[in-house]
């Protein structure tokens, strides 16, 4: 079986972190984007960075729920700079998790605050050269509003802009984002019974902006539901989109996988040639 790249997996510091890596690399994984955003997941992401160098990577961010903890623009700038030297001296392969969700009921002021603190690091991450891992939750409308206004024109031109994560929005979404350099994390969601709309999706979109994620511990694909989901897992979503695609599960994997390393590791050494 070729290589698989899991492009966004949590860990948390009291985790057996090593035992999923390890699990991960019996699996056929050539490696994962271990994605922070808050104080847990950041130490999580650190600590896999450090076990499986090169092979974990490492992506720090401010989560749309720590927005409300930041009231004014000085303590935006404050947690915006010690992002950039966690970002800077931790090796970052992206920054993330960030974006905007809307779906419990906040306030026009809390997203608000959501806004300007995506915004900010859309712009950071210009600055650094580093792709983001975006969440979006009935936030359609105003994601591409800040898309469209913040990121960096070198990386969308390179098409390293960053992926919406666990992407489950339309195919009128999809075709948006795709000029603005994203590509889309497929989580073990396109397994689900209830998933028929996104499975209809999913052969319309840009096969060289398909990744595919487990969003770990949460979301394990069918057949594992119902057990904390970890990247090994990462091979049954990548069957069962391989199956959408009508592609042999090696061409799809190593697809994914090169992908994947386009954007999270250019100069990396893909399974397929990247051009």
């Amino acid at each position: 079986m070729a290589p698989l790249f899991d492009s966004h997996c949590h860990f948390a510091p009291g985790d057996d972190i090593a035992g999923a890596l390890a699990r991960a690399r019996e699996a056929g994984l050539s490696g994962l984007l271990a994605v922070g955003g808050d104080a847990t997941a950041d130490a999580g992401a650190r600590t896999a960075a450090a076990i499986a160098p090169g092979f974990a990577l490492p992506a720090f961010g401010i989560e749309r729920t720590e927005a409300d903890s930041i009231p004014d623009p000085a303590a935006l700038d404050s947690r915006l700079a010690a992002l950039e030297e966690a970002l800077v001296s931790g090796g970052a392969a992206a920054v993330g998790e960030i974006g905007l969700d809307y779906s419990h009921g906040e306030d026009e002021a809390s997203r608000a605050r959501q806004r300007a603190l995506f915004a900010a690091q859309l712009r950071l991450a210009g600055k650094l050269g580093l792709p983001c891992s975006i969440h979006s939750r009935d936030a359609e409308e105003d994601t591409l509003a800040i898309l469209r206004g913040n990121l960096s024109e070198d990386l969308v031109a390179a098409g390293r802009a960053g992926s919406l994560h666990c992407f489950v929005g339309s195919a009128e979404f999809a075709s948006e984002l795709a000029p603005l350099g994203l590509s889309f994390g497929l989580s073990g969601i396109v397994t689900f019974r209830s998933a028929d709309t996104l499975r209809a999706v999913v052969p319309l979109l840009p096969r060289d902006r398909i990744l595919v994620e487990t969003d770990s511990p949460y979301l394990a694909p069918v057949p594992l539901r119902g057990r904390p989901c970890e990247p090994a897992f990462a091979v049954h979503t990548a069957r069962f989109v391989a199956s959408l695609l009508e592609l042999p599960d090696d061409e799809a994997f190593a697809l994914f996988d090169a992908n994947a390393r386009r954007l999270f590791a250019p100069g990396s050494s893909p399974s397929i040639p990247l051009d």
